[in-house]
């Protein structure tokens, strides 16, 4: 399966068992025909598919993470790595199971939650930007 990551953050929404959608930004991985977002979260990264919200796993968040997220461009390559680890995920459980467990959650938001809102590109090169060093 060909996999891609948006080099673009993005706003998504991902549905909560509170019965909302919560806003994250994160980036997305394309695995084949599905996508995925991948959003931090405190000590993990949550990684969803990114049509009905619904978590697909969880990938802790260790000091070596942090090494290898020290740039847009570092964090781009450690997604592809995630994406690599869906594809796994995907192959074991099979496109077929996957598809149906897609459908039944889109209807199942909608009917719980409603429409979920459009994801969005933002803005985060700032976050990469080198500090400057003169003080105002």
């Amino acid at each position: 399966m060909e996999i891609k990551v948006n080099e673009q953050a993005q706003k998504f929404h991902l549905a909560t068992n509170q019965g909302n959608w919560q806003q994250a930004i994160g980036h997305e991985i394309q695995v084949g025909k599905y996508r995925f977002c991948a959003v931090p979260m405190g000590y993990h990264i949550n990684v969803s598919e990114v049509t009905t919200g619904v978590r697909a796993i969880n990938v802790n968040i260790t000091q070596e993470v942090w090494d290898e997220t020290r740039t847009k461009e570092d964090t781009v390559k450690f997604l592809y790595k995630v994406g690599k680890r869906m594809e796994e995920v995907i192959n074991k459980v099979g496109s077929s199971y996957l598809d149906k467990l897609i459908v039944d959650s889109k209807k199942s938001n909608l009917e719980k939650i409603g429409e979920m809102p459009p994801i969005e590109d933002v803005d985060t090169d700032w976050m990469f930007e080198e500090e400057d060093e003169v003080v105002h």
